[in-house]
């Protein structure tokens, strides 16, 4: 089987959306939890009774999204599942700069620290490999799980 472009850009696609996940959600997990719900509250989009319950749930949410389509089980739905993850992401961090809310880190990464401008970025070049993600994994692709389970 001959491997064509359309492989090599869905697996780099496929790999960077997944990890750039796991490694968020572990960073916001492995940390203290009372970091990322001041890091939530500092939105001031959510109630309180909300935050800790968020605050507990997004790493883990992040974490599981990120390992499948890392490995590219459910490719399909697991990238529009990342996808529908970073549009959250946008807007939430988007609402909170055009409401002029000075963030001193988005909580995107737990401790480590990236400008929300940076972050709006990056989270915009990750929705739209989500999508590509998806688009090219109509059909499994080899070096996914999809492949090796059928």
């Amino acid at each position: 089987m001959k491997i064509k472009p359309s492989d090599i850009v869905g697996l780099f696609a496929r790999v960077l959306v997944g990890g750039v996940l796991v490694y968020a959600g572990f960073l916001k997990a492995a940390g203290p939890s009372a970091e990322f719900a001041a890091a939530l509250a500092a939105y001031k989009l959510f109630p309180p009774f909300l935050i800790t319950p968020l605050s507990t749930l997004v790493p883990y949410v992040e974490m599981w999204v990120g390992l499948f389509v890392f490995t590219g089980f459910y490719t399909r739905y697991s990238s529009l599942a990342a996808a529908v993850l970073f549009t959250i992401f946008l807007s939430v961090l988007g609402s909170a700069l055009l409401r002029g809310i000075d963030l001193a880190s988005c909580g995107c990464f737990g401790a480590d620290m990236l400008s929300p401008h940076r972050t709006l970025a990056m989270d915009t070049v990750l929705f739209v490999l989500s999508l590509t993600t998806h688009k090219l994994n109509r059909y499994p692709t080899r070096w996914s799980l999809d492949q090796a389970l059928l």
